[in-house]
C-alpha cells in the first residue's frame, strides 16, 4: 500500500447537537480554508459580513488567515446520500491539508499563502462531523466496534 494515501493519521471528531450547528461549523471551516488540490486554482469565496460576525466575531480578517486546504468532502447529510449503505448513519468528513513548520521545537501551522515561501511540511488530516444523537447510538450501543470488525475484514 502507498502510505502517501493515508489521510486520517491525524483525525478529530466534532459532535454537533443539530444540523444548525453542523452548518455553522462548515461555514467556519470554509472561512479558514481554500478549496482544491495543490496546483489547482483554489476557490476564493469571501464570506458576508454577517457570516463573519456570526462565526468569528469581529476578529476575522479574510483570506490571509486561511490555514488549510479542503481536498475532499464526504457529505452523508445530503438528501441524495443512500443511507442504506451505512445502516442509516449520516455524517460528514472533510480531508484538509495543513502546512506546518517546526520553530524552536514547536509546531506552527502556517497560512496557506505562506506554504511555498516557508517550505512547509504538509499533511492531510480528517475532520469528522457527527450529530450527537447518532454519535451516542453508534459509540454506546456497540455499533462502531461491529463496523470496525467488518471494515477490517476487507482490508
Amino acid at each position: 500500500r502507498d502510505v502517501a494515501m493515508l489521510t486520517d493519521l491525524v483525525r478529530c471528531m466534532v459532535v454537533a447537537q443539530d444540523l444548525r450547528q453542523v452548518g455553522a461549523l462548515l461555514v467556519s471551516l470554509d472561512s479558514l480554508s481554500v478549496v482544491g488540490l495543490a496546483g489547482v486554482a483554489p476557490k476564493e469565496r469571501q464570506m458576508t459580513s454577517e457570516e463573519m460576525l456570526e462565526i468569528n466575531g469581529s476578529n476575522f480578517s479574510g483570506v490571509d488567515e486561511r490555514i488549510m486546504r479542503i481536498t475532499a468532502i464526504s457529505n452523508r447529510f445530503d438528501d441524495s446520500y443512500d443511507d442504506t449503505t451505512s445502516g442509516g448513519y449520516r455524517g460528514s468528513s472533510l480531508s484538509v491539508e495543513v502546512g506546518w513548520t517546526l520553530r524552536e521545537g514547536l509546531v506552527s501551522f502556517e497560512r496557506v499563502r505562506d506554504w511555498e515561501a516557508l517550505n512547509c511540511q504538509r499533511h492531510i488530516c480528517e475532520i469528522q462531523v457527527h450529530l450527537a444523537s447518532q454519535h451516542h447510538q453508534i459509540h454506546h450501543a456497540g455499533l462502531h466496534s461491529r463496523y470496525v470488525e467488518l471494515r477490517n475484514q476487507y482490508n
